[in-house]
């Protein structure tokens, strides 16, 4: 017996009218597929056979929460706007010491933004330190007050 007919033996409808149920009740296709026991890539293979797909959001907002774990799913991320300037965050590490560590910044910090911040937007630690010194330097060499 296949596992579109236990499904179906299951629930007592159609696999099609069953994943159309889960989707209108707000279910990720991967959370539907593990109801009904079906691996990620048959239960994909499935939806675009069927024409499936349409019937689930695509936004993972609009889950349902019993389908979206806490936190990021793992081996994603997911894309969020800058919510500080390549500008605010140099000018935010002239203010300490060109040998402030990371841990040590953080603290001082209180967090907003972290360390991790100029980690992800300028590749290392150290670079965002130079970065914010050439900064310095040039500001000076112009004659800039920057308070």
């Amino acid at each position: 017996m296949t596992k579109m007919h236990q499904v179906r033996k299951e629930f007592g409808e159609p696999f099609r009218d069953v994943v159309k149920g889960f989707a209108i009740m707000g279910y990720s296709r991967k959370a539907t597929a593990e109801f009904v026991e079906i691996t990620d890539s048959w239960f994909n293979e499935l939806c675009e056979r069927f024409d499936l797909r349409k019937h689930f959001r695509r936004q993972r907002k609009d889950f349902v929460s019993v389908c979206k774990p806490p936190g990021h799913p793992k081996g994603k991320t997911i894309r969020q706007p800058q919510r500080y300037s390549d500008e605010y965050l140099l000018a935010v590490l002239r203010g300490y010491s060109k040998r402030i560590s990371q841990v040590r910044f953080n603290q001082l910090q209180g967090g907003r933004p972290c360390a991790d911040t100029y980690l992800k937007r300028f590749g290392s630690w150290r670079k965002a330190r130079e970065l914010a010194a050439k900064c310095e330097d040039e500001r000076e060499r112009n004659g800039e007050n920057y308070g």
